[in-house]
This record gives structure tokens, sequence and C-alpha cells, in this order.
């Protein structure tokens, strides 16, 4: 899963590296509008962030079809065959040639790609109790940041590369075979859940079993539940989720889309720019690690790590919106703080998971969460896309709002939730009963579930 997520976020993001090696100009994505006084040009990037949104768009449009194949058929038959149609997609890239091209291109990439996370949320939910779920979310999910390490310095290299080809087609190619090899191994060694996997015996079998049963959370089903489809849309705790990983999902989209951009506009090379891009990377996975191990140790500490790494980024932002532009090293820092709500966003997808039961229920909020996921990817873009740079003012004031409402979300979600848990105490004198995992019931049918806070 850690594998297969980071080789998602590097392919999805792969585009913004290209941009320092003629991939803009060569695709008319980038236009100069103006000079400022010093001489530095002012760009307009609307077209290129344009490409980024519309992967977004296809990711939106996928991730209800694909939900409803992952739990129809074997969930790991179905990821193994997204991701080796998404790597040919993007060896694809390398074939486009105009606007056109990879708008098409970028569609069907996120189109295929929406398979990923919203089924190893639910995965998830399979293997571990609830109180290991955060850190487990966390583990994948920081994988998001692993791929920002790693990737520009390779990305550099791959781009050095001189020969009868623009050397931004050979980092598409080299990055879409490798997708397409690993999906043979998703085929072969990720198990579906504990009841069907081979890799268990019978008495392993009854300890995985038993496991999820402390979960009340319901059966594994490949029977489509319309009655648990309705109910998620009738529950506040989907829209919570859903709002707070689109809030985070401004900045970080921005940040995905125009990271070496904006830190190229701070003054530094291009090659600076996308080394620099290493450490955000670090700090993101280390801020969605940490957080995890701290929900784990101390149970009932998710909402309120949410507010604190929004908080942390909102001095982020304030820092890039008006910090001195000759200070580079205070922007730099900021862009940092800015990351630490990446942390925030994962929490919100393990929750989703966490307080939720009933199959169908669960994946359909896991797939509305990355709806959510998806919306703020396309409006970060379009917002710093909007805003001239380097400045890019406009971007930074949006993602400043947005996390100040992930704060007020975070703490009312928190209060709603811990009002609902005494009240099904006084309900049930406090014993909280285990019920059979053939049970499919959802949180609201159960009196026994217990809510994650």
């Amino acid at each position: 899963m850690m594998v297969t997520y980071t080789l998602q976020s590097y392919d999805k993001g792969v585009m913004s590296a290209a941009t320092q090696f003629n991939f803009n100009t060569d695709l008319g994505l980038t236009t100069v509008i103006g000079h400022e006084a010093n001489g530095t040009p002012i760009t307009n990037n609307q077209k290129y962030a344009n490409a980024s949104m519309i992967f977004y768009i296809g990711y939106l449009v996928g991730t209800y079809p694909m939900m409803f194949l992952s739990q129809r058929y074997s969930t790991s038959r179905v990821i193994a065959a997204a991701t080796f149609l998404w790597g040919a997609v993007l060896m694809s890239t390398a074939g486009c040639y105009n606007y056109a091209g990879i708008m098409l291109n970028r569609f069907f990439l996120g189109f295929l790609e929406s398979t990923v996370a919203p089924a190893f949320t639910v995965l998830v939910t399979f293997w571990w109790t609830r109180e290991e779920q955060a850190l487990r979310t966390g583990l994948w999910y920081s994988c998001v940041g692993v791929a920002t390490t790693i990737s520009p310095l390779i990305n550099y290299g791959l781009g050095q590369t001189h020969g009868s080809i623009p050397s931004w087609k050979p980092i598409f190619l080299i990055l879409g075979a490798i997708t397409v090899l690993w999906s043979f191994v998703l085929f072969f060694a990720l198990p579906d859940s504990p009841l069907t996997t081979k890799r268990l015996n019978e008495a392993e079998r009854k300890i995985a079993i038993r496991r999820l049963e402390r979960n009340n959370a319901g059966t594994i089903s490949h029977v489509f539940n319309k009655t648990q489809f309705l109910e998620a849309f009738r529950d506040y705790k989907l829209y919570s989720c859903a709002l707070i990983v689109l809030l985070t999902g401004v900045p970080s989209g921005a940040l995905g889309t125009f990271g070496t951009i904006v830190i190229n506009g701070f003054g530094f090379s291009h090659f600076d720019s996308l080394a620099l891009t290493c450490p955000i990377g670090a700090i993101t996975a280390i801020s969605i690690l940490f957080v995890g191990y701290i929900t784990r140790k101390w149970r009932n500490t998710r909402y309120v790590s949410i507010i604190i790494c929004a908080l942390i980024s909102i001095a982020g932002t304030l820092i890039c919106w008006l910090g001195p532009r000759s200070d580079r090293g205070l922007l730099f820092a900021g862009i940092f703080l800015v990351a630490v709500q990446v942390a925030a966003g994962g929490l919100a997808v393990s929750l989703a998971a966490s307080n939720m039961a009933g199959h169908t229920k669960k994946a359909t909020v896991s797939a509305s969460t990355f709806v959510g996921y998806c919306v703020g990817n396309v409006i970060g873009p379009v917002i710093f896309g909007a805003s001239p740079g380097p400045l890019y003012h406009s971007g930074f004031v949006g993602s400043f709002i947005c996390l100040c409402c992930v704060v007020a979300i975070g703490a009312v979600t928190c209060l709603m939730l811990r009002r609902e848990n005494i009240k099904r105490d006084r309900v049930t004198g406090g014993h909280i009963g285990v019920h059979s995992i053939d049970e499919d019931l959802t949180d609201m049918q159960n009196e026994d579930f217990r809510y994650v806070l």
C-alpha cells in the first residue's frame, strides 16, 4: 500500500517537476504578460493550472464508479488493473504536444488513480482495529510526503538526459514503466481481506475475525447496499470529513502544482527550487506519522490534532502572504509550516473509516471524502493560477481562509460526536456489546458503536 501510494503521488505530481525542463513552453501552458521593474517576468499560468485541475476532474468523475467496482469485485484486482492502466497513461504523456492533448491525458490519469485512496481507506478497516487505523492510514497516506521528498532529485537527474527528444519526456516514460511493472506485484501480492486470503491458517483467520468484531463495524460484503448508501449522505460526519479534506486540499493542491514555481519566485534557481521541495515532503511525511503516533498512544485526540495542525499552517500562510520578499529564508519557512496541514487531511481520512460502520456506507463515505480531496485540489491551483506570480497573494489568502474553516469544523464535529457518545452511554448504561461480523449494521443502527474523537 505504501509503495503504491508513493507511486500514485509521484506520478500525479511529476508534471510540476517537468515545468523546470521546458514542459510549459513546449506545450504552450505559460505566457509572459509583463515584467516587474527589476526585469523579472510576470507570468500567466492559467493553462498550466487547468492542466493540473483536469486531473482532479477525472478523479472526481472516477471516484464513485471505482468505489462500486472495488466493492463488487476483488479489491486487489481492481487496484492492480487501475495501476497498470494509469502507468500506461503516464507513459503516453510523452506523446502530448499541445494544450488539448495534455488536458485529455491528465483527465484519464485522474480517473484511474481515483481507485487507490478510497479502496485503501476501506482495506485498513478489514485488517486493523479502530485504535490502530489512524496510524496505519497515516503510514500509507504519509507517502505523499515520501514522494515529494525523493522525486525532485530523481526528476532532475532524469531531466538531464540530452537526446533527440525533449528532456522532460524520459521522466514520464520511465516513471510510467515502473508503475506498470508494480501493478503485477499488486496483482499477485495484495490480499483482499482476512476472510478470503489464503495466507492465513484457520487459527490466524479466527483471530483476525475476532479483531474485526471488536470494531463493531459490520461485515465485509460484495453486495451493494442501497439503504447504507443513502444513509451515508444523511450523515453529517460524511460532510465534516469531506470538508476538512477539501479545505486542506486547497493549500496541498497548490503546493503540489505550484510548489517549485512558488519557490522559484522567491528568488531560488531552477535546481534549488527542485531541491528545496525535498524537505517540504519530509515535513509532510513526518507530520502525518507523528500525529498518527500521537493518536495511537492517546485515545480520542484526532480532532484536537487536526485543529493544531491547521493552526500551525495558518501561521505559515500568514508568513508567505505578509512576509518581506527580501527574506527568502522566512518565506521558505512559511512554506514548511503550510505543509503541516496535510496531516490534518490524513486524520480526516482515517476518521471517515473509523467512525463509520457497514461496508457500503464506509466505502461511500471514503469515496466522498476523496471527492472533497478532488475539489480542494482543483480550487488550490486555480486560485494560485489566477494570482500573478511571483507573489501569489490571492493563493495564500485563500489558503488562510480555508485553514481557519478547518479549525471551526473540527471543533464543532468533535463536540457533536462527544455528545452523541454520552447519549449512547446513557441509553446502554455504559455497557458496550460486541456484534457478530455477520451483522452488517451501520453506526447509526448499532447503539453499541462509539465514535472516535
